[in-house]
């Protein structure tokens, strides 16, 4: 396997990655163009982008937790899975802004979305681990594969995400589907995402994609702070709305600070105790279209972890906040008006009101005791954040 490799940005060869001297060097080709940069933080330049650990952008391709491990496991012994290693291992089927070397071929005939949604098969998660596992460049520890799925009523092949849960965290999927059910109520913008009937999976489709194929840049929190994966417990919540107002573009600046704000009180009420520097990114197609991207990877931790605190410090503290101090930070911080923050905050309050009926019907129907501890936990949260 080469020791270096070709980046493509939009389909055209931007320049080369490699290793020398114990560093990582991303070398631009002489004439790539200044719109075939390969991060907002990386312009197009002559001189070397040389870096002591794997870049950013790079690293953000890189799987973490529960399918590190499977990689690792399986090509352990054909081939060296330091970062450098999964990244040349992995580079043929990442597809986005950025690629290495494509490969289109599937080996088997497609899945389609509605098996996953409806067939109850418990070993269906395997099945899609076995054939996707080096195809998902996905970071978090939670069971995860990225899956191509024919869609039946259009025959198109979309990318989805596709998540199961273990013994660890009981219900996960259920618990993320419900939280992003209040991001949508709220107003925040998601990707299309599904729960299977059996609830066993979370299903959420790519954002970074388009219809027609094309790929948006995606960049998380980690890429933009020149940070490694291994940090993305570290740092605030204001310097995520500072790396927003850094690069967002100027005509989308106050919705997506009205978003994060948005996004950070519902973390805040419904103890998600996950939104770290990687669950936060920018989306865009050009450098003159930056917008905080859809809402993601959304759940409630304390529904697991009784005592958790945010990932991120917020006035200088890692603590769940009033809604006094939270609309402070969105006037401080998020450049808000009193009375915006206090508009967009009820309207999180309202869309939480919303989703207690559906907490209800599934506490009526029955579920199991995993289900029923996340439901009815969820359901204290809210109505103790309302009732205040």
């Amino acid at each position: 396997m080469s020791n270096e490799l070709n980046v493509c940005v939009e389909n055209q060869q931007a320049g080369k990655l490699f290793q020398e001297d114990e560093e990582f060097v991303f070398r631009y080709s002489n004439a790539t163009p200044s719109d075939q940069f390969v991060s907002l933080t990386m312009p197009v330049r002559r001189k070397d982008y040389s870096h002591r650990q794997l870049h950013p952008i790079f690293e953000m391709h890189l799987p973490e937790g529960y399918l590190l491990s499977i990689i690792k496991k399986q090509f352990a012994k054909i081939t060296e899975t330091d970062d450098f290693g999964l990244l040349k291992l992995l580079a043929p089927n990442i597809r986005g802004r950025i690629e290495y070397t494509r490969n289109d071929q599937l080996e088997k005939p497609p899945l389609h979305l509605h098996t996953l949604l409806h067939s109850g098969n418990p070993d269906l998660f395997e099945e899609l681990v076995s054939r996707f596992a080096l195809r998902s460049a996905l970071s978090g520890v939670q069971p995860k594969v990225l899956a191509q799925l024919e869609n039946k009523a259009t025959l198109r092949l979309d990318d989805f995400i596709v998540k199961a849960w273990g013994q660890d965290y009981p219900a996960l999927a259920l618990n993320e589907y419900c939280c992003m059910l209040a991001c949508q109520y709220a107003g925040i913008p998601v990707p299309e995402f599904y729960l299977s009937d059996d609830e066993s999976l979370f299903i959420m489709k790519r954002f970074d994609l388009n219809d027609d194929g094309s790929a948006l840049g995606f960049e998380d929190m980690c890429v933009l702070q020149a940070k490694q994966r291994e940090d993305k417990y570290t740092g605030s919540y204001e310097q995520v709305a500072k790396t927003i107002k850094t690069f967002v573009s100027p005509k989308n600046k106050n919705r997506s600070l009205e978003q994060f704000f948005k996004m950070l009180v519902i973390s805040n009420v419904i103890q998600n105790g996950d939104a770290h520097l990687k669950n936060f990114g920018l989306v865009y197609e050009s450098s003159e279209s930056v917008i905080l991207a859809p809402a993601y990877d959304i759940v409630c931790t304390t529904a697991y972890i009784q005592q958790d605190i945010p990932a991120l410090t917020l006035a200088g503290s890692k603590k769940w906040t009033s809604r006094k101090q939270l609309e402070r930070f969105g006037v401080q911080v998020c450049e808000l008006t009193a009375s915006r923050a206090n508009i967009l905050y009820d309207e999180c309050l309202n869309a939480l009101k919303k989703l207690s009926p559906y907490l209800t019907d599934r506490l009526a129907q029955n579920p199991n005791n995993q289900q029923q501890m996340v439901l009815e936990h969820l359901q204290a949260l809210i109505a103790n954040e309302t009732a205040s």
